[in-house]
Protein backbone atom coordinates (compact mmCIF):
# COMPACT_ATOMS: atom_id res chain seq x y z
CA UNK A 1 0.00 0.00 0.00
CA UNK A 2 1.35 3.28 -0.90
CA UNK A 3 2.92 6.00 1.69
CA UNK A 4 0.31 8.63 2.21
CA UNK A 5 2.01 12.12 1.35
CA UNK A 6 2.07 13.14 5.45
CA UNK A 7 3.95 9.69 6.12
CA UNK A 8 6.50 10.97 3.19
CA UNK A 9 7.86 14.04 4.72
CA UNK A 10 11.33 13.98 6.04
CA UNK A 11 13.16 16.11 8.36
CA UNK A 12 14.15 18.08 6.06
CA UNK A 13 10.96 18.78 4.64
CA UNK A 14 9.96 20.44 8.31
CA UNK A 15 10.07 24.17 8.69
CA UNK A 16 13.08 25.33 10.79
CA UNK A 17 13.18 25.66 14.83
CA UNK A 18 14.95 28.59 14.85
CA UNK A 19 14.03 30.60 11.98
CA UNK A 20 15.87 33.85 13.06
CA UNK A 21 18.91 31.78 11.89
CA UNK A 22 18.32 33.31 8.29
CA UNK A 23 18.47 37.03 9.56
CA UNK A 24 21.75 38.41 9.48
CA UNK A 25 24.00 39.33 13.22
CA UNK A 26 23.34 43.11 12.49
CA UNK A 27 19.75 42.81 12.63
CA UNK A 28 19.34 40.15 15.31
CA UNK A 29 21.03 43.14 17.24
CA UNK A 30 18.72 45.68 16.36
CA UNK A 31 15.66 43.69 17.06
CA UNK A 32 17.16 42.61 20.73
CA UNK A 33 18.03 46.43 21.63
CA UNK A 34 14.27 47.21 21.32
CA UNK A 35 12.98 44.06 23.84
CA UNK A 36 12.95 45.65 27.26
CA UNK A 37 10.29 42.53 28.88
CA UNK A 38 12.92 40.63 30.66
CA UNK A 39 10.50 37.61 29.91
CA UNK A 40 10.31 38.61 26.08
CA UNK A 41 14.32 38.48 26.56
CA UNK A 42 14.08 34.73 28.03
CA UNK A 43 11.46 33.89 25.01
CA UNK A 44 14.10 34.49 22.47
CA UNK A 45 16.52 32.94 24.34
CA UNK A 46 14.73 29.66 24.47
CA UNK A 47 13.16 29.88 20.76
CA UNK A 48 16.94 30.44 19.57
CA UNK A 49 19.62 29.86 21.74
CA UNK A 50 22.04 31.39 19.35
CA UNK A 51 20.02 34.72 19.53
CA UNK A 52 20.61 34.37 23.12
CA UNK A 53 24.35 33.96 23.23
CA UNK A 54 24.91 36.76 20.71
CA UNK A 55 22.80 39.07 23.24
CA UNK A 56 24.82 37.95 26.04
CA UNK A 57 28.61 38.20 24.38
CA UNK A 58 27.32 41.52 22.53
CA UNK A 59 26.53 42.95 26.27
CA UNK A 60 23.37 44.19 25.85
CA UNK A 61 22.17 45.01 29.34
CA UNK A 62 19.07 43.09 29.86
CA UNK A 63 20.73 39.77 29.31
CA UNK A 64 23.58 40.62 31.41
CA UNK A 65 21.27 41.83 34.29
CA UNK A 66 20.92 39.07 37.00
CA UNK A 67 17.76 39.16 36.98
CA UNK A 68 17.53 37.58 33.05
CA UNK A 69 19.00 34.24 34.15
CA UNK A 70 15.81 33.84 36.71
CA UNK A 71 13.56 34.83 34.00
CA UNK A 72 15.00 31.83 32.08
CA UNK A 73 14.88 29.26 34.73
CA UNK A 74 11.16 30.29 35.74
CA UNK A 75 10.45 29.79 31.97
CA UNK A 76 12.63 26.61 31.67
CA UNK A 77 10.30 25.44 34.70
CA UNK A 78 7.16 26.21 33.44
CA UNK A 79 7.84 24.19 30.37
CA UNK A 80 9.33 21.17 31.80
CA UNK A 81 5.93 21.30 34.38
CA UNK A 82 3.58 21.78 31.72
CA UNK A 83 0.83 19.02 30.80
CA UNK A 84 0.69 17.12 27.64
CA UNK A 85 -2.27 17.51 26.17
CA UNK A 86 -3.90 16.17 22.90
CA UNK A 87 -5.41 18.58 20.72
CA UNK A 88 -8.72 18.09 21.89
CA UNK A 89 -8.28 18.66 25.47
CA UNK A 90 -6.29 21.83 25.02
CA UNK A 91 -9.41 23.54 23.49
CA UNK A 92 -10.89 22.94 26.12
CA UNK A 93 -7.76 23.69 28.97
CA UNK A 94 -7.22 27.14 30.19
CA UNK A 95 -5.14 28.91 28.00
CA UNK A 96 -2.58 29.77 30.34
CA UNK A 97 -0.28 27.65 33.09
CA UNK A 98 0.27 29.53 36.36
CA UNK A 99 3.64 29.82 36.77
CA UNK A 100 5.93 27.69 38.83
CA UNK A 101 7.31 29.27 42.55
CA UNK A 102 10.72 30.28 42.32
CA UNK A 103 13.33 27.86 44.59
CA UNK A 104 14.96 29.16 47.65
CA UNK A 105 18.48 28.99 45.55
CA UNK A 106 17.32 31.00 42.86
CA UNK A 107 16.33 34.19 45.01
CA UNK A 108 19.35 33.41 47.35
CA UNK A 109 21.51 33.93 44.20
CA UNK A 110 20.27 37.28 42.80
CA UNK A 111 19.72 38.80 46.37
CA UNK A 112 23.66 38.14 46.17
CA UNK A 113 24.60 39.62 43.35
CA UNK A 114 25.44 43.38 44.09
CA UNK A 115 23.47 44.34 40.82
CA UNK A 116 20.27 43.21 41.88
CA UNK A 117 17.61 45.74 42.19
CA UNK A 118 14.59 45.63 44.73
CA UNK A 119 12.91 47.23 42.25
CA UNK A 120 12.12 44.03 40.41
CA UNK A 121 10.79 42.72 43.99
CA UNK A 122 7.10 43.45 42.85
CA UNK A 123 7.33 41.21 39.80
CA UNK A 124 8.75 38.49 41.73
CA UNK A 125 6.14 38.57 44.24
CA UNK A 126 3.77 37.87 41.05
CA UNK A 127 5.90 35.32 39.89
CA UNK A 128 6.13 33.29 42.71
CA UNK A 129 4.12 34.60 45.62
CA UNK A 130 5.20 31.91 48.09
CA UNK A 131 8.47 32.34 48.14
CA UNK A 132 9.63 36.18 47.45
CA UNK A 133 12.05 38.94 48.19
CA UNK A 134 11.12 41.79 50.69
CA UNK A 135 12.56 44.77 51.46
CA UNK A 136 12.34 47.16 54.11
CA UNK A 137 14.02 50.17 56.41
CA UNK A 138 14.98 50.15 59.59
CA UNK A 139 16.93 52.29 62.08
CA UNK A 140 16.90 56.11 63.22
CA UNK A 141 17.69 58.87 61.08
CA UNK A 142 20.78 59.40 58.99
CA UNK A 143 21.68 55.09 60.50
CA UNK A 144 18.75 54.02 58.52
CA UNK A 145 19.54 50.21 56.84
CA UNK A 146 17.89 48.60 54.13
CA UNK A 147 17.39 45.12 54.66
CA UNK A 148 16.15 42.00 52.16
CA UNK A 149 14.52 39.10 53.21
CA UNK A 150 13.11 35.64 51.79
CA UNK A 151 9.79 35.91 52.45
CA UNK A 152 7.83 33.10 53.09
CA UNK A 153 4.27 33.63 53.15
CA UNK A 154 3.67 35.94 56.13
CA UNK A 155 6.62 35.53 57.54
CA UNK A 156 9.39 38.10 57.65
CA UNK A 157 11.36 35.36 56.36
CA UNK A 158 15.31 34.75 56.80
CA UNK A 159 17.74 38.23 56.45
CA UNK A 160 19.69 38.33 53.46
CA UNK A 161 21.23 41.62 52.68
CA UNK A 162 22.09 44.47 54.79
CA UNK A 163 22.82 47.93 53.19
CA UNK A 164 23.79 51.21 55.37
CA UNK A 165 21.83 54.04 53.53
CA UNK A 166 24.53 56.72 54.95
CA UNK A 167 28.09 54.55 54.35
CA UNK A 168 26.48 52.73 51.24
CA UNK A 169 28.55 49.36 53.26
CA UNK A 170 26.38 45.90 52.20
CA UNK A 171 26.72 42.75 54.10
CA UNK A 172 25.60 39.45 52.57
CA UNK A 173 23.87 36.52 54.51
CA UNK A 174 23.15 32.84 54.29
CA UNK A 175 21.10 30.74 56.68
CA UNK A 176 17.35 29.72 58.14
CA UNK A 177 15.66 32.70 60.25
CA UNK A 178 17.14 33.06 63.33
CA UNK A 179 20.52 31.38 62.33
CA UNK A 180 21.62 34.01 59.36
CA UNK A 181 25.51 34.36 59.34
CA UNK A 182 27.41 36.78 57.45
CA UNK A 183 28.98 35.66 54.30
CA UNK A 184 30.25 38.76 52.67
CA UNK A 185 30.86 42.72 53.60
CA UNK A 186 31.02 45.23 50.54
CA UNK A 187 32.62 48.87 51.21
CA UNK A 188 32.08 51.92 49.81
CA UNK A 189 35.45 52.18 48.25
CA UNK A 190 35.30 48.92 46.48
CA UNK A 191 36.91 45.98 49.46
CA UNK A 192 35.29 43.63 49.77
CA UNK A 193 35.67 40.98 52.77
CA UNK A 194 34.96 37.25 53.05
CA UNK A 195 33.54 35.64 55.74
CA UNK A 196 33.35 31.87 57.34
CA UNK A 197 31.74 31.07 60.92
CA UNK A 198 28.55 30.27 62.36
CA UNK A 199 26.63 33.54 63.74
CA UNK A 200 28.05 35.76 65.59
CA UNK A 201 31.50 33.97 65.09
CA UNK A 202 31.90 34.78 61.74
CA UNK A 203 35.32 35.26 60.57
CA UNK A 204 37.45 37.32 57.85
CA UNK A 205 39.06 34.51 55.48
CA UNK A 206 39.35 36.92 52.24
CA UNK A 207 39.74 40.18 51.09
CA UNK A 208 39.53 41.98 48.00
CA UNK A 209 40.55 45.02 47.45
CA UNK A 210 39.31 47.43 44.39
CA UNK A 211 43.31 46.75 42.59
CA UNK A 212 42.59 43.16 41.92
CA UNK A 213 44.70 41.99 45.48
CA UNK A 214 43.43 39.65 47.52
CA UNK A 215 44.32 38.91 50.94
CA UNK A 216 43.49 35.35 52.70
CA UNK A 217 43.62 35.09 56.36
CA UNK A 218 43.47 32.65 59.72
CA UNK A 219 42.51 32.88 62.62
CA UNK A 220 39.51 32.86 64.87
CA UNK A 221 36.97 36.11 64.89
CA UNK A 222 39.32 38.70 65.74
CA UNK A 223 42.14 37.66 66.11
CA UNK A 224 42.72 37.26 62.02
CA UNK A 225 46.05 36.98 60.55
CA UNK A 226 47.09 37.50 56.92
CA UNK A 227 48.83 34.58 55.76
CA UNK A 228 48.76 35.44 51.86
CA UNK A 229 48.34 37.79 49.22
CA UNK A 230 47.77 37.17 45.72
CA UNK A 231 48.65 40.45 43.79
CA UNK A 232 47.27 41.40 40.49
CA UNK A 233 50.57 40.36 38.34
CA UNK A 234 50.12 36.91 39.69
CA UNK A 235 52.74 37.18 41.96
CA UNK A 236 51.73 35.71 45.77
CA UNK A 237 53.46 36.92 49.29
CA UNK A 238 53.02 34.78 51.77
CA UNK A 239 53.00 35.97 55.87
CA UNK A 240 53.71 34.80 59.32
CA UNK A 241 52.76 36.35 63.32
CA UNK A 242 49.80 37.34 65.02
CA UNK A 243 47.76 40.31 63.32
CA UNK A 244 48.52 43.20 63.29
CA UNK A 245 51.99 41.82 63.02
CA UNK A 246 52.51 39.71 60.15
CA UNK A 247 55.54 40.01 58.50
CA UNK A 248 56.01 38.63 54.67
CA UNK A 249 58.59 36.12 54.82
CA UNK A 250 58.31 34.40 51.34
CA UNK A 251 57.16 35.94 47.77
CA UNK A 252 56.24 33.68 44.36
CA UNK A 253 56.80 35.47 41.45
CA UNK A 254 54.77 34.34 38.16
CA UNK A 255 58.00 33.44 36.61
CA UNK A 256 58.68 31.13 39.33
CA UNK A 257 61.32 32.63 41.53
CA UNK A 258 61.18 33.33 45.33
CA UNK A 259 62.16 35.73 47.27
CA UNK A 260 62.89 34.66 50.65
CA UNK A 261 62.73 37.44 53.42
CA UNK A 262 63.33 37.93 57.32
CA UNK A 263 62.79 41.00 59.66
CA UNK A 264 59.79 42.13 61.44
CA UNK A 265 56.69 43.96 60.29
CA UNK A 266 57.66 46.82 58.05
CA UNK A 267 61.39 45.80 57.92
CA UNK A 268 61.25 43.14 56.73
CA UNK A 269 64.53 42.36 54.28
CA UNK A 270 65.52 40.43 51.18
CA UNK A 271 68.19 37.84 52.21
CA UNK A 272 67.25 35.01 49.48
CA UNK A 273 66.34 34.36 46.07
CA UNK A 274 65.68 31.15 44.48
CA UNK A 275 65.28 30.90 40.50
CA UNK A 276 63.06 28.46 38.37
CA UNK A 277 66.96 27.24 36.36
CA UNK A 278 67.96 26.23 40.46
CA UNK A 279 70.61 29.10 41.02
CA UNK A 280 70.06 30.81 44.48
CA UNK A 281 71.24 34.48 45.11
CA UNK A 282 71.94 35.54 49.16
CA UNK A 283 72.09 39.15 50.09
CA UNK A 284 72.85 41.29 53.13
CA UNK A 285 72.31 44.47 54.54
CA UNK A 286 68.84 46.52 55.82
CA UNK A 287 65.55 46.89 53.97
CA UNK A 288 65.92 48.64 50.83
CA UNK A 289 69.68 48.44 51.28
CA UNK A 290 70.11 44.83 50.12
CA UNK A 291 73.33 43.86 48.49
CA UNK A 292 74.24 40.11 46.55
CA UNK A 293 76.79 38.73 47.95
CA UNK A 294 76.37 35.24 46.84
CA UNK A 295 75.34 33.21 43.89
CA UNK A 296 75.35 29.39 43.63
CA UNK A 297 74.26 28.01 40.25
CA UNK A 298 72.84 24.53 40.13
CA UNK A 299 76.14 22.38 38.49
CA UNK A 300 77.80 23.17 41.83
CA UNK A 301 79.83 26.72 40.50
CA UNK A 302 79.05 29.22 43.56
CA UNK A 303 79.99 33.35 42.62
CA UNK A 304 80.73 36.06 45.57
CA UNK A 305 80.38 39.76 45.36
CA UNK A 306 81.27 42.19 47.26
CA UNK A 307 80.16 46.37 46.45
CA UNK A 308 77.03 48.25 47.17
CA UNK A 309 73.32 48.00 46.02
CA UNK A 310 73.15 48.03 42.06
CA UNK A 311 77.00 47.79 42.07
CA UNK A 312 77.64 44.49 43.30
CA UNK A 313 80.80 43.09 41.15
CA UNK A 314 82.21 39.68 41.19
CA UNK A 315 85.33 38.98 43.44
CA UNK A 316 85.68 34.91 43.16
CA UNK A 317 84.18 32.17 41.24
CA UNK A 318 84.48 29.08 43.08
CA UNK A 319 84.19 25.74 40.85
CA UNK A 320 82.92 22.47 41.46
CA UNK A 321 86.54 20.72 40.81
CA UNK A 322 87.98 23.05 43.46
CA UNK A 323 89.37 25.76 41.37
CA UNK A 324 89.18 29.03 42.51
CA UNK A 325 89.32 32.33 40.69
CA UNK A 326 89.76 35.99 41.45
CA UNK A 327 88.17 39.20 39.42
CA UNK A 328 88.84 42.61 39.65
CA UNK A 329 86.68 45.52 37.93
CA UNK A 330 83.60 47.50 37.87
CA UNK A 331 80.33 45.71 37.86
CA UNK A 332 79.85 44.28 34.44
CA UNK A 333 83.61 44.47 33.55
CA UNK A 334 84.65 42.08 35.99
CA UNK A 335 88.13 40.53 34.75
CA UNK A 336 89.97 37.10 35.80
CA UNK A 337 93.74 38.08 37.85
CA UNK A 338 94.29 34.89 39.30
CA UNK A 339 93.23 31.53 39.40
CA UNK A 340 93.82 28.75 42.12
CA UNK A 341 93.82 25.63 40.97
CA UNK A 342 92.94 22.48 43.26
CA UNK A 343 96.26 21.16 43.53
CA UNK A 344 97.74 24.08 44.48
CA UNK A 345 99.22 26.04 40.92
CA UNK A 346 98.22 29.39 40.59
CA UNK A 347 98.23 31.10 37.47
CA UNK A 348 98.05 35.05 36.75
CA UNK A 349 96.27 36.55 34.13
CA UNK A 350 96.61 39.98 32.65
CA UNK A 351 93.87 41.80 30.06
CA UNK A 352 90.53 43.28 29.95
CA UNK A 353 87.28 41.36 30.18
CA UNK A 354 86.83 38.29 27.86
CA UNK A 355 90.88 38.89 26.99
CA UNK A 356 92.79 37.69 29.55
CA UNK A 357 95.91 36.22 29.50
CA UNK A 358 98.24 34.23 31.58
CA UNK A 359 101.09 35.59 31.93
CA UNK A 360 102.45 33.60 34.51
CA UNK A 361 101.83 30.05 36.29
CA UNK A 362 103.22 29.26 39.90
CA UNK A 363 103.64 25.30 40.19
CA UNK A 364 102.02 24.01 44.09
Amino acid sequence: MPRSPRATHTEEDAPPTDWLAELPPELHLRILEGVDDFSDCAAFSLASPRLGLLALRSGLPRFKDPLFPVVMRLQLAQRVAAPRRSPRLAASAPAAIPPSPLTESILRKYAADRRASADHFPWLARVSPALCLSTELDGPGDNRIDIWRLKRGEESGAKLRLRSLRSGQVQHYEGEQGAERMVRMELADGVVQHYEGDKGAERVVRMELADGMVHYYEGEQGAERKVRTVRADGSEAYYEGEKGAERMVRTVHADGSEVYCEGEQGAERMVRTEMPDGSVAYYEGERGAERRVRMEAANGIVQYYEGEPGAERMVRVVLADGAVGHYEGEQGAERVVRVVLADGAVGHYEGEQDAERVVRVDAA
